[in-house]
């Protein structure tokens, strides 16, 4: 019996040659993704997250974490040495909470630690104590001029108003609605992680990790760790999946801060649970939509409004 794995390239479909260059490695077992890689003298990364959606942080005691055997290191929101916060459209999520918390999973603190168990035995033994306060969840009431705003610049992001064609058009037929689009989650198989290898001195970063824009992990890493950019190197380690949610950051600066602080190589990789939290999703969306058509069917007028 013939030991040999026959691969079919899109020249056999289409009549070009287009066989994924990590095609062979990944059906073999061969790839090496971002949670494979190790270096010598590493420590293990672990984030500490909020478990309420919306509390104020009364305050945060380390003490007890630093007393576990295997600890190196514990960063807060007073460890980011340049921008506290980072983001693609709107600069606007922190690196660690500071004052309050705004969902559940919003960062805390980071643990650099010999080994992931250790990590999970410090991150139980931080204490925080929050003053618990209500969330706001419902878009309608977040837009209304009188709701208090939970982010520092207010509850909208952006508005956008289109305008265009016959606005007095109406149809012989309308129809209109109101469609609900819950929160997705992209659930790729490959985890979030990251290896992070200090310079000498702490005059830059190497890093390692799975992403999908590079230069914008670059831009953003550099703005937190109050470094130049060129002292930012990135490299794109092995990616399982991303389907938009590897655009933003993850666990980078934490990892990069982490080794900063060590002087020494820092992994961290989520679990599914961790990943659900500490990733970007597909935005939920509540929209209104009124389209004007003639009798055959063909639309000439739509209205819609969508937050």
């Amino acid at each position: 019996m013939s030991s040999a794995i026959q691969t079919t390239t899109r020249r056999d479909v289409l009549g070009t040659s287009a066989l994924r260059p990590d095609g062979a490695a990944k059906v073999q077992g061969r790839f090496e993704f971002s949670s494979d890689l190790h270096a010598e003298n590493m420590l293990w990364g672990a984030t500490l997250r909020s478990p309420h959606p919306y509390a104020r942080i009364l305050s945060i005691d380390l003490s007890m974490a630093y007393k576990v055997t295997g600890v190196e290191a514990i960063i807060t929101a007073e460890d980011v040495p340049g921008k506290k916060t980072y983001g693609l459209i709107s600069s606007d999520q922190p690196v660690f909470a500071q004052d309050f918390v705004r969902y559940v999973g919003e960062p805390i603190a980071a643990v650099a630690a010999d080994h992931p168990e250790t990590c999970r035995r410090a991150l139980a033994a931080i204490k925080v104590e929050y003053e618990i306060l209500s969330p706001l969840t419902d878009a309608d009431l977040a837009i209304q001029p009188n709701t208090p705003p939970i982010h520092p610049d207010g509850n909208v992001i952006r508005r956008q108003q289109i305008i265009t064609g016959d606005q007095n058009l109406q149809g012989e037929i309308i129809v209109e609605g109101t469609y609900e689009i819950g929160m997705q989650d992209q659930a790729f198989l490959g985890l979030e992680a990251a290896l992070a290898l200090p310079d000498s001195g702490g005059k830059g970063i190497e890093m390692f990790v799975a992403t999908q824009w590079l230069h914008e992990d670059q831009k953003q890493i550099a703005a937190c760790l109050d470094l130049p950019s060129e002292k930012v190197r990135l490299t794109l380690g092995g990616v399982g999946g991303a389907f938009g949610a590897r655009e933003d950051i993850s666990l980078q600066v934490h990892c990069a801060l982490l080794a900063l602080r060590t002087s020494r190589p820092i992994k961290m990789q989520y679990g599914r649970e961790e990943s659900f939290y500490g990733h970007v999703h597909r935005h939920p969306a509540k929209i209104f939509i009124r389209h004007h058509a003639k009798q055959d069917g063909e639309i000439q007028r739509i209205e819609a409004t969508s937050f």
